[in-house]
């Protein structure tokens, strides 16, 4: 550009602004211009100044040509601070063994560490702030729109992030652009062309002695960009002023300034030009690679376009850096096909030791069908699988099936492709249209694993067969064995076949599966042994199975892999161990998002929903059921979509809304029943037990509930049924049907339900009483009170409550009644359980009260109420114990009792708790 940046006093000042919010707090910042406006100049600027005061920058230039080589953009950033001995940064041996290792990882193409966006960008983040305390760290990233899809993601999570790090980030991109890096929710400054003055002054200073005649045209046709000003008047002046050409208004500005660099490039000697060409597509520009594809005396050669100003040598001689992206660009258009794939060849040998560029170089060097390519392909296809990088796995195998001579071989890597692409974002579209021209391809192919694989999971998601997608599984399992494939592929087989037979519920599917794993039962595979139990069958889990899940929802903090995650998730959700996993999942649905997983997204959201549901948070759990209905139906993901369908009912039908609860349920059991998809039908009667308990039909309720299982029995692989254990005895009580009540708290205890988790043990205690003789029933409702950590599920717990009120109030204790009443009306007005609360306020009358439940001995003790008043004011244990002459523990034990009095599982929650009660006090009623 110029000397002097002339025109761009705005811009200069956002630049000051940025660093200096930066250096003090962190921050980031993308500009956003058209090329050749001086995005890149203004980015140097940055880097200087940082410099100056003697800060630490990191930058990086995206380059087109390696959008799909997995990490290229992170490894241009660190590359100075990971290779240099001693590290340019200190922090990095001061990084934890596991942090180094990831940052390690990202240059060794054949590493075994996972390495999942979130935990790079976490990793990142950690070095940059352990930097940022000697000196402050800029990240600069130029042309934002071509960096590649993994570090794009890692950029991103890392830019939103950097709030009190003194780190910066600023980038710069073109409007519109259609990369990977997600700008929004990024501060943006939008780069404008310069004005007449500062145009004009710019051409001055450049190019003095310009007749006035192209002056003219160069301002008129360059319209105040600032590049095209420098660049221009060489090719007009070399044209004439006269010349036809000199007009090239309706020639786009971007081409226009290639043809301007094209036009040097044609003026510098043939072997000059071919160097040019070996470093524009060895995107890295080291100079070691470049002297061993093309030969010695590279700076000499390369000296005449370093003379022209095209290039220069940086990074103290051992790197060249184009001068301006468009260099690049040009000199990759004005070569022939030919000869870019001669360069690629020779690249390809260069970098023997980094396979997955070399891969791709020699991808590019192919004439037509090429089986070294082909094979080289596959493997980075492989390595970026265990990467995390899905896309890229995905673009890898496809590529590499287009190169295969042979039609099996190539057959065989396209069902790869399909089978590693069902987990993306419409993936299964794709997956579908793949595995039919696999079918064309290689008819004996589409038994394979991989094609199996995805198959099935193409039928669940698009026609719901459970017994073609069993049948087309478990016969390529059948022929599998240890050695003929590796362990992931059998283990995502197993997986999938498990849902298959859990989607299917029905015997003689998992007696198939059972054989399979007894012959196949690696380590590897023991969370989805687990699955088979604590998920499809918890009551055939014996207490070893649950102390592992308890162990593994304990490490789960340890766990990187967003599917691992998934799984141990759902080994949790039947048997309430997700609130163990809550923290985990959110940090998978992040790794989700950053990898496009839609299956991880979709399965952590909807156990999040699951979660929240359970434990009273219903608007957490209704924002979570929205985000995942919209990935489900935007992706065609049938297959969840329906748990995703089934929670919005069951949301529905505990809020009251029966109309919305029975049209969905409606909904789902005509899709499920002809598939076979047992377990939706089965979910579906106990969201509309739910419904016909809330409105106290309890022949309709007893009619739902054993439709799941025959009353008296607990069936197998029929998980909802340890759910539903008090909805039975509660319908059957209800509908004189005492024997039957008995029989199946029976069942109950004999299937051990009530050892599973403290919600269960307190449900089946609560049905117990109810088939009880008076006496004994108010000591078992006592009990399941009792239950450690029973507030955590206060739909659960409010109704032991109203169950136990009614008890008493027919037992004449009327006073004791309200006091659970009140506890369950105020717990069901705070969840928006509308028939439950109404329910309550019956019984409520029935026992005598005549408003609703206020702050006294009904509800709470005097100094209950005023521990809970002050709590609701933001004091903290110590300060209330400090005015009342109490212990902080004492409180918080009084917290704790309060807690579930009104119906509220947190601090937060007091005032609001406070205000409702206090209000219907005033009112004079429910």
């Amino acid at each position: 550009m110029t000397p002097e940046i002339v025109g761009r006093n705005e811009a200069l000042a956002v630049i000051h602004r940025f660093c200096e919010r930066s250096r003090k707090s962190g921050y980031s910042l993308v500009v956003v211009g058209e090329p050749g406006l001086g995005k890149t100049t203004l980015l140097q600027h940055a880097a200087q100044l940082w410099a100056q005061e003697g800060g630490l920058v990191l930058a990086a230039t995206a380059v087109e040509f390696e959008a799909d080589i997995s990490f290229a953009g992170l490894q241009q950033i660190l590359s100075p601070v990971i290779k240099s001995i001693p590290p340019a940064v200190d922090s990095v041996s001061a990084l934890e063994g596991a942090r180094a290792s990831v940052l390690e990882a990202l240059f060794d193409p054949n590493t075994s560490v996972t390495l999942d966006r979130l935990t790079v960008a976490e990793t990142l983040r950690d070095l940059l702030r352990a930097a940022a305390r000697e000196s402050p760290v800029l990240v600069l990233v130029d042309d934002l729109q071509w960096l590649d899809r993994s570090s794009a993601a890692v950029l991103t999570l890392l830019a939103r992030r950097l709030t009190g790090t003194r780190v910066g980030f600023l980038g710069s991109t073109r409007p519109a652009a259609e990369g990977f890096f997600a700008r929004a929710r990024l501060d943006e400054y939008m780069l404008a062309a310069v004005d007449e003055q500062a145009a004009t002054e710019i051409l001055m200073n450049r190019y003095p002695d310009l007749t006035p005649t192209i002056r003219r045209r160069v301002l008129a046709t360059a319209a105040g960009n600032p590049l095209a000003l420098v660049e221009l008047p060489l090719t007009l002046a070399d044209s004439g002023p006269d010349s036809p050409t000199v007009d090239l208004s309706v020639v786009p500005l971007n081409r226009r300034l290639q043809e301007a660099f094209s036009s040097r490039i044609e003026s510098l000697p043939d072997a000059t030009r071919q160097l040019l060409l070996f470093a524009a597509l060895e995107t890295t520009g080291g100079l070691r690679v470049l002297e061993a594809a093309s030969g010695d005396r590279l700076l000499e050669t390369l000296a005449p376009a370093e003379r022209v100003r095209l290039i220069h040598v940086t990074d103290y001689g051992t790197r060249v850096v184009f001068a301006h992206p468009l260099t690049r660009s040009a000199v990759v258009n004005a070569s022939t096909a030919a000869e870019r794939r001669w360069v690629h060849g020779r690249l390809a040998e260069a970098v023997r030791d980094d396979p997955d560029r070399r891969a791709w170089h020699l991808a590019q060097s192919s004439r037509g069908p090429d089986e070294r390519a082909a094979s080289s392909l596959e493997e980075a296809g492989y390595r970026l699988v265990g990467r995390g990088d899905t896309v890229g796995a995905v673009t890898a195998l496809t590529n590499a099936s287009m190169l295969s001579p042979a039609k099996p071989e190539r057959a065989r890597r396209l069902a790869a492709a399909a089978y590693v692409g069902a987990h993306l974002g419409g993936g299964i579209a794709l997956a579908g249209d793949t595995l039919r021209e696999v079918r064309q391809l290689d008819p004996a192919h589409a038994g394979s694993l991989d094609a199996a694989v995805a198959t099935s999971f193409v039928i669940l998601n698009a026609d719901g067969d459970v017994d073609t997608a069993h049948r087309v599984l478990a016969g390529a399992l059948d022929a599998v064995s240890e050695q003929s494939h590796p362990i992931f592929q059998i283990r995502a087989a197993l997986r999938t076949l498990l849902y298959v037979c859990f989607f299917g519920g029905r015997s003689h599917l998992w007696s198939v599966f059972d054989a399979l794993v007894s012959r196949l039962n690696p380590p590897e595979i023991d969370v989805v042994v687990l699955m088979r139990h604590t998920h499809s069958d918890p009551t055939s889990a014996d207490d070893a199975a649950y102390r592992k899940l308890d162990r593994l929802v304990e490490n789960l903090y340890q766990v990187n892999d967003p599917g691992e995650i998934v799984l141990i998730g759902l080994a949790s959700s039947w048997v309430d161990r997700l609130p163990g996993c809550r923290a985990a999942l959110h940090r998978a649905l992040e790794l989700g998002r950053a990898a496009d997983d839609t299956n991880v997204m979709t399965q952590a959201l909807t156990l999040l929903a699951l979660d929240s549901y359970f434990m009273g948070q219903w608007r957490d759990s209704e924002r979570y059921l929205a985000e995942s209905l919209s990935l489900t139906s935007q992706h065609g993901l049938r297959l969840f979509r329906w748990a995703t369908e089934h929670w919005i009912a069951t949301l529905a039908a505990v809020r009251g809304d029966d109309e919305t609860a029975r049209r969905i349920t409606d909904e789902l059991i005509y899709w499920a029943v002809p598939r076979g998809v047992v377990v939706v039908s089965h979910l579906c009667h106990y969201t509309r037990t739910l419904v016909a308990l809330g409105r106290q039909d309890y022949e309709e309720a007893y009619r739902e509930a054993t439709s799941i299982g025959p009353v008296g029995t607990i069936p197998p692989y029929r998980p909802v049924a340890i759910w539903t254990v008090l909805d039975v005895v509660e319908a059957a009580v209800r509908t004189n049907r005492h024997t039957e009540a008995r029989a199946h708290v029976a069942a109950a205890r004999a299937a051990r339900v009530e050892t599973i988790s403290g919600r269960l043990s307190m449900l089946v205690m609560a049905a117990e009483a109810l088939v009880s003789p008076e006496d004994i029933a108010s000591s078992l409702f006592d009990r399941a009170l009792a239950t450690p950590e029973a507030d955590r599920w206060p739909f659960d717990r409010a109704r032991v409550e109203l169950l136990f009120g009614e008890h008493l109030r027919r037992s004449r204790s009327r006073r004791a009644a309200r006091e659970h009443l009140g506890r369950a009306w105020t717990a069901f007005e705070r969840l928006g359980a509308t028939k439950w609360t109404e329910r309550a306020h019956q019984e409520l009358r029935a026992a005598g009260q005549r408003s609703g439940p206020q702050l006294g001995n009904d509800i709470l003790t005097g100094r209950e109420s005023l521990i809970a008043q002050m709590a609701a004011t933001g004091m903290t244990n110590k300060e209330i114990g400090e005015e009342l002459f109490l212990s902080a523990r004492t409180v918080g034990a009084h917290l704790y009792r309060i807690f579930p009095k009104l119906g509220i599982t947190s601090r937060a929650a007091l005032r609001d708790a406070l205000t409702l009660l206090n209000k219907d006090r005033a009112s004079g009623g429910p």
